[in-house]
């Protein structure tokens, strides 16, 4: 798949490049959400956006806004935070984040998100979670 990876930090962005390259993905990385909005302009389509919620230039917000305004298909949005209060992890999912990951990632349930996503079956919901549907 080919995934937009979006985070201000570099060790984060150099560490999930290389774990999504070793399992066969493409990855294009941006240090904030002004870059990502480029990507999406210049180097997409993209299968997954994987962005961090707060970053100093824009937030995860404006990544999935973007993202929402795309046509179809639109990319999987998948979010991930250290410092995410529980009503923006809501508010965040109600617009069209398809997962949330609390930082420091697991790359485990990273792996099973994407395999579900490349499944078409979508990321999978932890135990007592409440579809959206």
């Amino acid at each position: 798949m080919k995934i937009l990876l979006v985070d201000d930090e570099e060790d984060i962005v150099e560490e999930l490049s290389g774990f999504l390259h070793r399992r066969g993905h493409g990855v294009v990385a941006a240090d904030g959400a002004p870059a990502a909005i480029r990507a999406l302009d210049h180097d997409g389509p993209f299968d997954v956006v994987l962005t961090d919620m707060r970053m100093p230039e824009g937030s995860g917000f404006d990544v999935v806004n973007a993202c929402r305004g795309r046509p179809e298909p639109r990319p999987a949005m998948l979010v991930m935070s250290g410092h995410a209060a529980p009503d923006e992890i809501s508010r965040i999912q109600a617009d069209g984040a398809l997962h949330f990951f609390p930082k420091p990632l697991a790359l485990r349930e990273l792996a099973a998100v994407l395999s579900g996503i490349a499944a078409g079956r979508g990321a999978p919901r932890p135990p007592g979670a409440v579809s959206a549907a």
